[in-house]
């Protein structure tokens, strides 16, 4: 199965989205928070997050769900900093809503669905309408 990171500027509603999530979570993987910053700053910090990539971290990749731009920004340089122990091209930041989009991709984690199957998939949520 996919590992799961999520990247919040608050580290607290990411730890609230993670539960919501676990309580729908079928099978047995990761969902890591991998945000903030040190202290009760708000933020996100690469190497944080890179901590949480390599937790989280399954031969079947990593999928990452980021808030806003720099934590994006933030991950994607937290991808850079792995070792050589870690396919890079396996650690995905998913290009969709954090809650939503976590929602489905913990749904969809059967260990039957890829990496690229479950990213395939929430791509779909840009055309989502909730009413």
């Amino acid at each position: 199965m996919v590992g799961i990171v999520v990247v919040s500027h608050s580290k607290k509603l990411a730890h609230e989205i993670i539960e919501l999530c676990n309580e729908m979570k079928k099978y047995d993987f990761e969902v890591i928070n991998g945000s903030g910053v040190e202290g009760d700053h708000l933020g996100s910090d690469p190497l944080i997050i890179k901590s949480a990539i390599e937790k989280a971290y399954s031969e079947n990749g990593v999928l990452i769900f980021a808030d806003l731009g720099s934590s994006i920004l933030n991950s994607e340089i937290a991808i850079e900093f792995l070792g050589d122990n870690y396919n890079k091209e396996k650690v995905v930041i998913a290009d969709a809503p954090i809650v939503e989009g976590l929602i489905i991709a913990v749904a969809m984690n059967d260990g039957k669905n890829t990496l690229s199957e479950i990213t395939q998939e929430l791509l779909e949520l840009k055309s989502f309408k909730k009413i």
